[in-house]
C-alpha cells in the first residue's frame, strides 16, 4: 500500500520536496516583509472539483485566507465542507508565487496539498499533494497542475490541463468559459478514482459557461458545468448542472 506521510515516500517528486522547504522559508521570513493578509467567504449552491460534485449535489459553505509579501510569494488555506468518505471537511495549504514573465504574460507557480483531516486517510488515501502553474495572457488563463499520489487508493499520476478565459461585457457583468481535460495513468487508474462503472479512455474533459456581476460589494455568479463522463459510468455527481455561487471578499 503507498503511503502519503511526507517527503520521505518515494511517491513524491524531488520538486515537492524542494517547494515544501521553499515554502517553510518563506514562512520564516514572511514576517519581515511587507505583507497583507486577504480573504473570502463563499455560499454556493453545489461545490464542484473538476466538474464533480464533492457534496452530494448539496451547498458548501466555503472560507479563505491569503499571505502575500511585496516579492509575489503567498501562503493560503481554503476550506470546504464535502458529503463524501467518513469526513465532512475538505482543507487546503499552499504556497506559491506569483509575478510577471513580460510585459504580457504573467505566471503563478506553487504547491498545494489537498487534506481532508475528518477521514480515514490510512484507509481512503484523500490526502494528495499537487504542483500547480499558470500562464495569464489578458483574460486568458492556461494552467497545468501535476501529482504523483492523486486522490484515492491505487490512483497514482495524474495531470489537468486547463484553459480559462474571461470576457467582460460591461462594467460589472463578465462572462467566463472554462475547459480542461483530466488525465490519469491508465484506464483502470481512471475507473478506480471514479469508482462508478466502465469507462473509456484514459481521463475525462470538465467545462462550464457561467457570468458574474456583483451587488453591494458580493460577487455573484451563475453557471452550467459539465462533464463528457460515459453514462456507463453512472455517476450522478458528474452530469451537467446549474451553480449559483455568493462572494464576499474581505
Amino acid at each position: 500500500m503507498k503511503t502519503k506521510a511526507g517527503c520521505a515516500t518515494k511517491n513524491y517528486p524531488k520538486q515537492v520536496c524542494a517547494a515544501l522547504v521553499l515554502s517553510l522559508g518563506f514562512a520564516a521570513t514572511a514576517v519581515q516583509a511587507d505583507t497583507a493578509l486577504t480573504g473570502s467567504l463563499t455560499l454556493t449552491s453545489d461545490y464542484l472539483f473538476r466538474g464533480i460534485s464533492q457534496t452530494d449535489e448539496g451547498m458548501a459553505l466555503q472560507g479563505g485566507l491569503t499571505l502575500t509579501d511585496d516579492s509575489g510569494f503567498y501562503l493560503a488555506t481554503w476550506g470546504s465542507n464535502i458529503t463524501f468518505g467518513q469526513g465532512s471537511m475538505e482543507l487546503d495549504i499552499l504556497a506559491g508565487w506569483t509575478g510577471k514573465l513580460s510585459e504580457e504574460w504573467t505566471t503563478d507557480v506553487g504547491i498545494m496539498q489537498y487534506r481532508y483531516p475528518n477521514g480515514d486517510n490510512a484507509t481512503d488515501q484523500f490526502n494528495f499533494v499537487e504542483l500547480y502553474s499558470k500562464f495569464i495572457y489578458q483574460n486568458l488563463t492556461l494552467g497545468l497542475a501535476y501529482s504523483g499520489d492523486y486522490f484515492g487508493t491505487d490512483v497514482d499520476k495524474y495531470y489537468y490541463y486547463s484553459a480559462d478565459y474571461n470576457y467582460p461585457v460591461i462594467d460589472n457583468l463578465s462572462f467566463q468559459f472554462h475547459l480542461s481535460y483530466n488525465q490519469f495513468e491508465d484506464n483502470t487508474q481512471y475507473a478506480t478514482f471514479l469508482a462508478a462503472g466502465p469507462v473509456s479512455g484514459d481521463g475525462y474533459i470538465d467545462w462550464s459557461v457561467g457570468a458574474t456581476t456583483s451587488w453591494m460589494g458580493t460577487s455573484l455568479s451563475l453557471k452550467y458545468a459539465d462533464t463528457d463522463i460515459d453514462s456507463s459510468a453512472e455517476c450522478n455527481l458528474c452530469d451537467g448542472r446549474v451553480v449559483f455561487s455568493l462572494t464576499k471578499a474581505f
